[in-house]
């Protein structure tokens, strides 16, 4: 049964030792180890779930403006996750 959810897990098995974490409304960004999400956050993570953990310290994390708030993605995932060419 195919799941509809990354997991930390997953990136790690694709063998990214880093990841780079966007704001897609703002320039926050950054270059993450995986090795240091997996001890935080541990195999089983959803990476939406990472993502929003990460934003904490934003500003705009809890903004009254829907349009306004954090909108953090991972530029990698479809690079790490794209179906095979060889198919």
């Amino acid at each position: 049964m195919a799941r509809d959810v990354i997991t930390l897990g997953d990136v790690a098995e694709r063998g990214a030792e880093m990841i780079e974490i966007r704001c897609g409304r703002c320039d926050r960004t950054g270059r993450l180890s995986v090795a240091r999400l997996l001890a935080e956050h541990g195999p089983g993570a959803a990476m939406g779930h990472v993502m929003h953990a990460l934003v904490g310290g934003c500003p705009n994390k809890e903004s009254g403006q829907v349009q306004q708030r954090c909108d953090p993605y991972c530029p990698d995932l479809p690079r790490l996750f794209r179906p095979s060419a060889a198919g």
